[in-house]
């Protein structure tokens, strides 16, 4: 870790393997991140990465994997997943936001704008098109609508009924998702931080088996449908 880096940085793809080819879209990746001054690990496989904390940085080599999410939906840990070396039209940038992809660069983008993106990455901020994300939070309204009509009764009464281990916290942040709320927002209304709303959300993951906010509400919406 490079001084006054407070957090790690990973740099996967199969292109790290010593006996492996270098990809030219990697070692340039690879070498705009330390220009920003970030100490790089390279890892060859998401299943070769250590235990990870909130605010690492994971940036993932797509071009190697044909389902482009996998490896961060089986991959347990709250760091920020960046993904790279994308061809256009093979990702639906909305589904990685709603899952919680912190970012998106394509093998086509200039080294400038890598930069600018992982600049920006630096300070907490996502990096998409500005398009996709306007489109997520269409998809995410229109799901919360959905979710809201489904039922006149409140969640919070009947939950824990089907879920005893989801804590009182988690069934409030479902509420506020259901409500098309973003994790900034559920932060400044419970009163904690980003990352402990994104370990909540993690948890609320794992115990309902959702994958991300969608699966979740779906869940939400099938077990309010159930129950009346």
């Amino acid at each position: 870790m490079a001084k006054g880096q407070k957090f790690n940085v990973f740099l996967v793809s199969q292109s790290c393997y010593s006996d492996a080819k270098q990809d030219p879209n990697v070692v340039l990746f690879k070498n705009l991140l330390q220009t920003c001054g970030y100490d790089v690990t390279e890892v060859g496989s998401a299943q070769a990465l250590p235990v990870t904390s909130n605010q690492d940085l994971v940036f993932y080599d797509a071009a190697s994997s044909n389902n482009k999410l996998a490896d961060f939906y089986e991959r347990e840990g709250n760091a920020r997943w960046i993904l790279f070396n994308l061809q256009p039209g093979e990702l639906d940038e909305c589904e990685a936001i709603i899952a919680g992809i912190e970012g998106t660069f394509y093998a086509s983008d200039s080294p400038e704008l890598l930069l600018k993106g992982v600049r920006r990455l630096s300070k907490m901020d996502v990096w998409f098109k500005r398009g996709s994300i306007n489109e997520a939070l269409r998809r995410m309204r229109q799901y919360a609508r959905k979710s809201s009509a489904s039922s006149t009764r409140g969640r919070a009464k009947v939950l824990p009924d089907v879920h005893p281990k989801l804590t009182k916290r988690e069934i409030t942040i479902i509420e506020l998702v259901s409500k098309g709320s973003q994790n900034q927002e559920i932060a400044d209304q419970l009163h904690i931080s980003v990352n402990t709303v994104k370990t909540h959300i993690y948890s609320i993951f794992r115990k309902t088996q959702s994958r991300n906010r969608i699966e979740l509400l779906s869940w939400s919406q099938n077990y309010m449908s159930e129950q009346f």
